[in-house]
């Protein structure tokens, strides 16, 4: 399956090189444009081998039935384990991922994963109003710092035990977001989503959010197989006026 997922690398303006996996729909026809689903993995998965990040989640949106009935391109970028002798995140050089206010601006990881996205994007017959973001532990950061950098950018989003800046919640409140977590996470807080569900209900958002009882770090393996995760996701399309 992850044969069909082609070696790439890319660098951006921060001068990072970023390995990455792309997967492209094998029924390509012309003049049709196909979603976008792109999967920020988390910090077990670090490095510049190109492989590791595909280890969770993204079978779920690679098996051939999942693309049979949901043909789409998935794009799987790989975080370095280190930047400037120092460990890294896709969110910054800290290694407490449970620090959740908003830098001014990206880390060099994130920022690089998020002009890849936009290179992806211009470079293949991608539907711009179906480019969707999912991530898991660090990756599921990354997804709501994405959400929150360029709430007009995606679709939906499936965060996977992340957390995100509060203050924010207003500027993404009309992104469809489905979040997982498990209760008895000693990684990342269940209050990590928690927090952000409540204050996007706040905000006058409609989030939906599934935790785990008795589940801790690993609540991805059971998020990814919900059976009605794909179908949810795809049916979700931007809309331009959706952010106020």
């Amino acid at each position: 399956m992850f044969e069909d997922f082609g070696f790439h690398e890319f660098t951006g303006s921060a001068k990072l090189r970023l390995p990455y996996r792309l997967l492209v729909p094998s029924d390509l026809s012309s003049g049709q444009k196909y979603p976008l689903v792109v999967l920020f993995h988390g910090s077990g998965e670090r490095g510049d081998d190109n492989k590791k990040q595909l280890i969770n989640g993204v079978e779920r949106f690679a098996r051939p039935e999942s693309q049979a009935e949901h043909p789409c391109f998935v794009l799987v970028p790989q975080c370095p384990l280190h930047l400037g002798g120092q460990p890294i995140m896709w969110t910054g050089e800290r290694e407490e991922m449970h620090q959740l206010k908003l830098s001014p601006e990206p880390a060099a990881p994130l920022q690089t994963a998020l002009e890849l996205l936009f290179m992806v994007q211009g470079k293949y017959p991608v539907d711009q109003d179906r480019v969707y973001i999912t991530g898991i532990s660090m990756g599921g950061f990354a997804t709501w710092e994405s959400l929150i950098r360029h709430p007009q950018h995606f679709a939906a989003a499936i965060p996977v035990c992340g957390g995100g800046d509060v203050s924010f919640a207003d500027q993404i409140k009309r992104i469809p977001v489905w979040a997982f977590h498990g209760a008895e996470d000693p990684v990342v807080p269940v209050k990590c989503s928690r927090l952000m569900i409540e204050m996007l209900s706040k905000a006058g958002g409609n989030p939906r959010y599934t935790e785990y009882p008795g589940v801790g770090h690993n609540s991805w393996d059971r998020a990814y197989a919900e059976p009605e995760l794909l179908s949810w996701f795809f049916s979700q399309k931007k809309i331009v006026n959706k952010i106020e």
